[in-house]
């Protein structure tokens, strides 16, 4: 047994090395090999043709052993020779059983001798003394033959540049390697085939912070994310320690059942982890810093009732998606950064993916099973929305998709550093929110509606009452209460759950019209209570406004599936006020997707149900692949908008007051995204939700002025508080 084992378990052991190829000539099917000591390396596919070939050497040359290597010579001095070269060929033999590529190395040398590295062709030719020419040329034969057999070992391990070098087994076949007390193996070199890019580092509270190497692939268009955490390079004696921890840590049994709760149940363990690190530490005349106190006792929660390595991957602030694709011991976990999906080094188990789905049932209170194959719910420490599916659904095992939201809100200053809109779109987007309309954000999955949607509604003023109806929490709820505004979240169903132990999205929606007149955010619209919705926005009792996100490439395809999907009367649409698509943009047709808004519409008037898109919609800004940027129509520079003339009349300002109005909005957007540049925490939601507190008020002391609002002394006004609040936030 390797954990019982002297030997270092490893290729490069010797001894390890001959039983391991031992082994592979009696079990000539086995698909995985796993050295099992402190730290586990798993060998598989590629690696183990490898070892197969390196086993199946011995056989090869074991043909040969004590081989007559006279031919029937009848030279007197034949027996001295071939003797000679009977010992060097049992020799290469011997040594193919724990070192092969040694073996291959020496046959080499044999191969070249006395021939100054030339092809050997020798005729009957007599080298020194009396040796037989014959008899050499047919010997340099057998070896010329065993050479061309092996060939494909030769290339691998590159003869020509190693034939005087030692042989580093485990980097030549690298094995997948973990520690004991994890499932989840990774690589621990990169592949031959990647040119290194960049790294960075992921930070870690209490100093376990963590290097991400990216990689780009040679052989094809992907991109490799590795990283190293800590518990896979430690030192012998402190994997000990972690271990003997972490054993006695899975049989402790609490008096206080706090712990149950998932919430506490992390730190609960990490504060009793401390302690008995502290505890066997002492007993074992171990000196621990305290910074390795606190970093052990979170890798022991971690791997106890955490997420294991891939809370190291959850907690890149790069990473905006995480994939699972079943089944996981053979697909590598995939990651989404800024609009690249790469192939990572990790490879989760099933015991790794079957932990976590009983966690994630726990945590939701949700079922999961063949009944119900699906799970959807929020991780909420670490930010993400995870959505499960298993068998019957899945037919190879459990797979996973980890949607992560912002740890911070986003903000429109912020979706401007991003290049996602320009200041125009931004002010036009506040003028909206600012002026009550209804309006949906469409787009595919992963095309930031969410992440727009939760922007557009810091620009709602605070006085105004905001409830927010979602199945899978996303919106920054308590974020944007805690900055002041006054917002009620409420819980639904999911829609692909048959459950009934939660409130359906309609029954949560009618309560929603009778808690008073408020702004309805929609997490998004998809089913039953949409029909509940446009009958709420068209009588009047939706409130102030109603945004919400929806499935749809355009508006075109948002109106077909509401009105021939979802079953909403044509008439009914029209209480839409306008529709903002959001796209994941291949600019350039380059690999990578961008994040853009790429169509802004309103709902014109005067369309019966006979009318196509073309007569229900018109373009306020409209997207150009060739410059990457969202430009505004004729409609919007004329003032001939439908929508921007409601709110103006509504205001009571004229189309061209409107149209400032929008314009000072994109400057002021615009002026703290570039200082965002210099100061990222401008363009976050504390700083913008002060600024746009502060606009609406220099706005309200200009609605007193009896000749009308001065938007640009609004700007000016606005502009020299940011000044000074920008001074004070360096």
């Amino acid at each position: 047994m390797c954990s019982t084992c002297e030997n270092s378990s490893t290729l490069n052991d010797q001894v390890c090395r001959e039983q391991i190829l031992s082994a592979l000539l009696r079990e000539p099917l086995a698909e995985r090999i796993v050295l099992s000591h402190l730290y586990e390396r798993d060998y598989e596919s590629k690696e183990m043709e490898i070892l197969y070939e390196l086993a199946h050497l011995q056989e090869t040359l074991g043909n040969h052993i004590d081989l007559d290597l006279s031919f029937n010579c009848q030279k007197e001095t034949s027996g001295k020779y071939c003797s000679d070269r009977n010992k060097k060929l049992n020799n290469i033999i011997e040594t193919s059983k724990n070192d092969p590529f040694r073996s291959i190395q020496l046959l080499g040398e044999l191969r070249e001798e006395n021939e100054g590295g030339e092809e050997l062709n020798i005729v009957d030719a007599v080298h020194e003394g009396d040796e037989c020419g014959t008899c050499t040329k047919r010997f340099h034969s057998v070896v010329n033959e065993i050479w061309e057999t092996e060939k494909g070992l030769i290339r691998f391990i590159n003869l020509d540049e190693n034939s005087t070098l030692d042989i580093d087994y485990d980097q030549l076949i690298k094995p997948n390697v973990r520690p004991a007390f994890s499932t989840s193996r990774i690589y621990i070199e990169p592949p031959e085939l990647s040119e290194f890019l960049e790294c960075y580092d992921i930070k870690h509270k209490n100093g376990r912070d963590l290097q991400v190497s990216i990689y780009e692939m040679t052989d094809r268009p992907e991109k490799l994310y590795m990283i190293i955490p800590r518990e896979y390079n430690l030192d012998t004696n402190t994997l000990k320690m972690v271990e003997r921890v972490r054993k006695k840590l899975i049989r402790f049994r609490p008096d206080d059942m706090n712990f149950a709760n998932p919430a506490n149940s992390r730190e609960y363990f990490r504060r009793i982890g401390k302690k008995m690190l502290e505890e066997d530490a002492r007993s074992h005349n171990i000196t621990l810093a305290p910074a390795d106190v606190n970093t052990y006792s979170e890798l022991l929660a971690k791997y106890t009732t955490g997420l294991g390595i891939l809370e190291d991957i959850l907690s890149d602030t790069m990473v905006t998606d995480v994939y699972i694709n079943a089944p996981a011991d053979k697909n590598p976990v995939h990651v989404v950064i800024d609009g690249d999906e790469c192939v990572t080094n990790i490879f989760l188990s099933q015991d790794d993916l079957d932990s976590m789905v009983s966690r994630f049932r726990a945590i939701s209170g949700r079922p999961f099973g063949e009944a119900t194959p699906i799970l959807e719910m929020e991780l909420k420490e670490f930010g993400v929305r995870v959505s499960v599916i298993g068998d019957p659904l899945s037919a190879n095992g459990l797979a996973y998709a980890f949607r992560k939201h912002s740890r911070r809100p986003w903000t429109l200053p912020k979706l401007i550093a991003t290049g996602s809109i320009s200041p125009l779109i931004a002010g036009l987007l506040s003028f909206l929110m600012d002026g009550e309309t209804s309006l949906l954000v469409a787009g595919e999955v992963g095309a930031g509606k969410t992440s727009l949607l939760s922007a557009m509604i810091m620009e709602i003023p605070q006085k105004y009452r905001i409830l927010t109806i979602e199945d899978t929490r996303e919106l920054p709820i308590e974020d944007l209460q805690e900055l002041g505004w006054k917002m009620q979240g409420m819980s639904s169903r999911s829609s692909i759950l048959s459950t009934n132990l939660e409130i359906r999205p309609e029954v949560a929606l009618r309560a929603a019209l009778r808690l008073g007149n408020s702004s309805l955010v929609i997490g998004e619209v998809r089913g039953e209570e949409v029909k509940v919705l446009y009958e709420a926005m068209q009588v009047g009792t939706a409130g102030n406004s109603v945004l919400g996100t929806i499935h749809g490439a355009s508006a075109s395809a948002v109106y077909e599936r509401i009105v021939y999907t979802l079953g909403v009367p044509a008439a009914s649409f029209k209480a839409t006020d306008a529709v903002v698509v959001c796209t994941n943009t291949r600019i350039g047709g380059s690999m990578s997707k961008k994040r853009r808004v790429t169509q802004i519409c309103e709902v014109v008037s005067g369309w019966d149900e006979t009318a196509d898109a073309n007569d229900i919609f018109a373009d306020i800004m409209e997207y150009n692949a060739a410059t990457d940027s969202l430009m505004p129509t004729d409609i919007l520079d004329r003032g001939q908008s439908e929508i921007v003339g409601k709110i103006a009349h509504k205001w009571g300002i004229s189309i061209d007051t409107a149209s400032l109005n929008i314009r000072i909005r994109g400057k002021i957007k615009e002026k703290m995204a570039i200082a965002g540049q210099t100061n990222p925490d401008l363009v976050e939601a504390e700083a913008v939700s002060k600024a746009n507190n502060m606009f609406w008020l220099y706005m309200d002391m200009e609605k007193n002025d009896p000749n009308g609002p001065d938007y640009e002394n609004v700007y000016r006004k606005w502009s020299d508080w940011f000044d000074r609040y920008s001074s004070t936030h360096i």
